[in-house]
């Protein structure tokens, strides 16, 4: 029973310090084209299919397939930029899940969360309005 504790306490000690080499990895080469995304990170390059459909939450990713989701209110309402953040937070977000096994809440979600922050402070986008949008949507569904 010890071990079990001591292995499982090793494998979090792991994971973090992974979360923190990801967290200062950067995302290059950002390229969006009619219904795509593709970008490198971590020395991979990943892209998927982005969907505007009707969705609970304001973005999500398919668990079966490369495809990103995107609520069309979302998209018709707000800026360009806001949109093409959160379809960046997704690809990273599935890419860690997919590829590394990382917890989505936990682990993917903290770092895809901070390079979208950054990829909105790079285009000049305003990341608290941004922000708050995302966190509206999401709690008035009672989620957090």
């Amino acid at each position: 029973m010890k071990r079990r504790s001591v292995k499982k306490k090793r494998d979090n000690n792991l994971h973090h310090k992974f979360v923190k080499i990801l967290l200062k990895y950067p995302v290059s080469n950002i390229k969006f084209s009619k219904n795509r995304i593709s970008l490198n990170f971590f020395g991979r390059r990943i892209s998927d299919k982005i969907t505007l459909k009707r969705e609970d939450h304001v973005a999500e990713w398919s668990r079966k397939r490369r495809e990103i989701f995107i609520d069309k209110n979302f998209g018709n309402k707000e800026k360009e930029k806001s949109f093409r953040a959160l379809c960046i937070h997704e690809l990273i977000e599935r890419f860690l899940v997919k590829e590394f096994g990382l917890k989505v809440d936990e682990e993917a979600h903290i770092v895809a969360t901070q390079k979208e922050k950054e990829y909105l402070e790079s285009v000049k986008g305003n990341w608290r309005a941004h922000e708050l949008k995302v966190f509206w949507d999401w709690h008035k569904l009672g989620e957090h």
